[in-house]
């Protein structure tokens, strides 16, 4: 404890920084500039919801940013799962060139930078903004390429949804492997987890799991779900983001095979998947001794960052503060770069 309380002193004069801001928020400053300061990885983030909010601004209309602006404020006050997707379809009418895209996975990787993440793992499914699903691929491997150094390191994991088409699929799988040297780690199944059925695409997983890629997934963000069980035991996957709404038998395989769980606290709060940060089944699962790392989901969407989703973890969830700068320690060990890890 001394040698944790000599840290926060150190930190001091960073946290007044931020005095201001966050003594609205009811946090403690000081010990977010402490886990400022803290080498962190970031595992479960998205890139349509992560752009930084002035990077947004300074491509939109004032309509649109009035519209963004009013988005945000409903999800501040908690909205329905399903809903909290349009958000993503304004800001991908904003964000609408491949220019636009580098650039602003370049501001993201800034902003990570000033959180003191050092390893990232953003996630993106492709888009065909006029010149072909490739082109997107190479404007957010450009962004990312341009930001490496010794002390950041950003990977990608390329998207899919339950409902993605074969042809998506078949094209996601083929780029996968194709860049898995430029930085592309794994595969993602993500978007409205109530909507479509694996086994439309299953074939073309197979074929990207035969072919070395990692698999993450989104489970238990509803309790509509129904292809739990089912998913894990197709993927095996490596990590499994949210895990709030887990049928018992999907929660046993999950703790049989100890797949660490992405927890995205404010997201799952704010998206009304449970009502306070301590419901949260990652703080339980901790308890027991599972695998767990703390994630933003959606920095923008959520206004959050790495550093305040570990102190909420502390200050809401009750993890003591040397518990909650453990598993920032310990997340990189969960990375999908082998090398990291």
């Amino acid at each position: 404890m001394q040698s944790t309380l000599k840290k926060l002193i150190g930190v001091v004069l960073l946290s007044m920084m931020h005095v201001h801001l966050n003594a609205e928020e009811g946090l403690d400053a000081e010990k977010l500039a402490y886990f400022r300061q803290l080498p962190k990885a970031e595992l479960h983030l998205h890139l349509g919801g992560s752009f930084p909010k002035n990077y947004i601004y300074s491509l939109s209309t004032k309509e649109q940013q009035d519209e963004l602006e009013g988005k945000l404020k409903l999800l501040e006050q908690g909205l329905d799962y399903h809903e909290a997707f349009s958000i993503f379809q304004l800001i991908g009418r904003i964000v609408n060139t491949e220019e636009k895209i580098q650039k602003g996975v370049e501001a993201l990787c800034v902003a990570l930078r000033e959180d003191g993440v050092s390893y990232v793992e953003i996630r993106t499914g492709l888009k065909d903004l006029g010149n072909g699903l490739e082109e997107y691929l190479h404007a957010v491997l450009r962004g990312m390429e341009s930001k490496v150094s010794a002390g950041f390191t950003p990977k990608l994991i390329l998207s899919l949804q339950r409902h993605s088409s074969l042809e998506s699929a078949r094209a996601t799988i083929d780029l996968a492997i194709k860049y898995r040297e430029r930085g592309v780690v794994g595969i993602d199944i993500s978007g409205d987890s109530t909507i479509g059925d694996i086994e439309t695409i299953y074939a073309e997983l197979l074929r990207g799991k035969d072919a070395g890629l990692s698999y993450v997934v989104h489970i238990g963000e509803s309790p509509r779900e129904a292809d739990q069980l089912k998913l894990l035991e197709m993927l095996q996957p490596v990590r499994v983001g949210h895990g709030v709404h887990l049928s018992e038998e999907a929660r046993s395989w999950i703790i049989r095979h100890s797949i660490p769980l992405e927890a995205c606290l404010t997201s799952s709060v704010l998206v009304r998947m449970i009502d306070h940060y301590s419901e949260h089944p990652g703080i339980q699962l901790f308890r027991q001794g599972h695998p767990v790392v703390f994630c933003t989901d959606d920095p923008l969407l959520f206004s959050t960052t790495l550093s305040k989703e570990l102190l909420l973890a502390h200050e809401l969830g009750g993890l003591s503060l040397e518990e909650a700068e453990r598993v920032a320690k310990e997340a990189i060990d969960f990375s999908l770069d082998r090398s990291c890890n």
